[in-house]
């Protein structure tokens, strides 16, 4: 088909824009309805409407995006910020553990070292009166003993004024410890440093522990010096008793021109006095008991187990049911001496004492025909006569194992002046002699207690229970 050019076609020219956008139109809407895309044409050609429809959607899709960007970064902000405040949370909570940890570390360091400085002062107090105690002690001692130079010079009261600066010096020790433990208190109360308090604890520590110490030694002193004042106290009663005891006059009748005859104050009697109390034998010096015959407590048929009562043996019956003593709760020989010691008699109290076998062997004789016992039966009437079992308690003097026979390694009981408790002697006067010399009289007259105690034979199994039975007949040196 030939086309026509319309150019300048008047009609032409004033409707074609209007031509040409309905053309436009109609296919827009033709595209529309067959899934087409949308276009628009303005007034001079241009697609507006699609181009607009465009713009409008990526606005949309940036806001969007915009949006949940800014959503996003407002959620890592806050969850940011509760990180942060957590972290400082636990922060806070640590360092407050922190400072309660060390402010009850300060507290138990600081209690620490109060507690000793408590402890050292206490035992410092303790070991003052301690020394104050034996100073006084000793000051009274001293004034007491001064007018018996024998007690007054004697090794107890040497020792004694050694107990008093040994005592003394204690004390100063445990002052000294407190006075540390004190100044290590003042630099744990001026410190907040719990190394510097915990070495102040330590050191205070030591301090009160070396004042517990001392206390402990002064304390033993006072202890020992109780003990050291009952042996001062019994040298100063032996003492006191000697300047009581009368005086027996040299002129004084003797029988068989040696022994004296005393009443119960110690005075001198007549020869032919038929009653006395103790007999003074002018060869040896020696003051003898005289038994009595009333059953009380010095009767001659009383008899004793030779032995301190360490073991529980002390009875006083003896293995076969036959009365040992009277008065006595125990009748062993020791509680015997001990308590005639305290009642006193023939002047003397507290001077009495078991005798030595020599000593018993001294006042032995023989008499005419080898009459039994070897004795001077004037002087010494109630002396015991019954073969066999007639033996006198004898003191024992041993100190070592050996003096009682005893093998190595035997275990021993020592008495409190250091003798051995072990096979104890005697002397019988009923023994047959073995000679008629002096020598001979004593060697004839020594026995074993353990075969001459009078209740079963030597050597069964129930010693020593029912063995070392004795007479006694006690003796003294002034």
């Amino acid at each position: 088909m030939k086309m026509h050019s319309r150019v300048n076609h008047p009609q032409y020219s004033n409707n074609k824009g209007w031509l040409i956008a309905s053309i436009l139109t109609s296919s827009l809407l033709t595209a529309c309805g067959s899934g087409g895309s949308d276009v628009a044409l303005d007034s001079t050609g241009s697609t507006t409407t699609a181009l607009a429809s465009t713009n409008s959607t990526e606005t949309t899709s940036q806001t969007t995006t915009a949006t949940t960007s800014g959503t996003t970064t407002t959620a890592t902000a806050a969850e940011t910020a509760a990180a942060q405040a957590a972290a400082a949370t636990a922060a806070a909570t640590a360092a407050a553990q922190a400072a309660a940890q060390l402010a009850g570390d300060l507290a138990s360091a600081k209690k620490l070292v109060s507690d000793a400085l408590a402890n050292a002062k206490s035992d410092a107090t303790s070991a003052k009166d301690a020394s104050d105690t034996v100073a006084r002690l000793a000051q009274q001692t001293t004034d007491a003993v001064k007018s018996y130079p024998t007690v007054a010079q004697s090794a107890a009261m040497t020792t004694f004024k050694s107990y008093v600066t040994q005592v003394s010096q204690y004390a100063t020790t445990a002052a000294q410890q407190s006075a540390l433990a004190e100044q290590e208190q003042v630099k744990a109360q001026n410190s907040s440093d719990l190394a510097v308090i915990n070495a102040a604890a330590q050191a205070a520590q030591t301090a009160a522990s070396a004042a517990n110490a001392a206390r402990l030694a002064a304390e033993k002193i006072v202890n020992d010096t109780w003990t050291l004042l009952g042996q001062i106290n019994n040298s100063l009663s032996l003492e006191q008793a000697i300047t009581t005891i009368p005086a027996i006059s040299t002129t004084a009748e003797t029988v068989s021109g040696r022994y004296i005859k005393l009443d119960n104050t110690g005075k001198a009697l007549p020869a032919a006095a038929t009653s006395w109390a103790c007999v003074k034998d002018k060869n040896t010096g020696l003051i003898w008991e005289e038994k009595t015959n009333d059953g009380g407590l010095r009767d001659k048929d009383w008899r004793y187990r030779h032995y301190h009562n360490y073991a529980g043996y002390g009875n006083t019956v003896d293995y076969n049911g036959v009365q040992l003593c009277a008065v006595l709760g125990t009748c062993d020989s020791y509680t015997y001496r001990d308590t005639v010691n305290s009642e006193g008699f023939c002047g003397r109290k507290g001077v009495w004492r078991l005798p030595l076998r020599a000593e018993l062997g001294s006042i032995a004789q023989i008499n005419a025909g080898d009459k039994t016992p070897h004795i001077n039966q004037s002087i010494f009437p109630e002396t015991a006569n019954i073969y066999k079992k007639s033996a006198y308690c004898a003191e024992n003097m041993a100190s070592t194992a050996a003096d009682c026979g005893y093998a190595a390694g035997t275990a021993l009981h020592y008495t409190d002046d250091g003798r051995i408790e072990c096979n104890y002697q005697g002397v019988d006067y009923t023994q047959p002699l073995l000679g008629r010399t002096t020598a001979m009289l004593e060697q004839s007259i020594l026995v074993p207690l353990r075969l001459h105690g009078g209740e079963v034979e030597d050597g069964l199994p129930i010693y020593p229970q029912a063995n070392w039975v004795c007479y006694t007949r006690l003796v003294s040196d002034h």
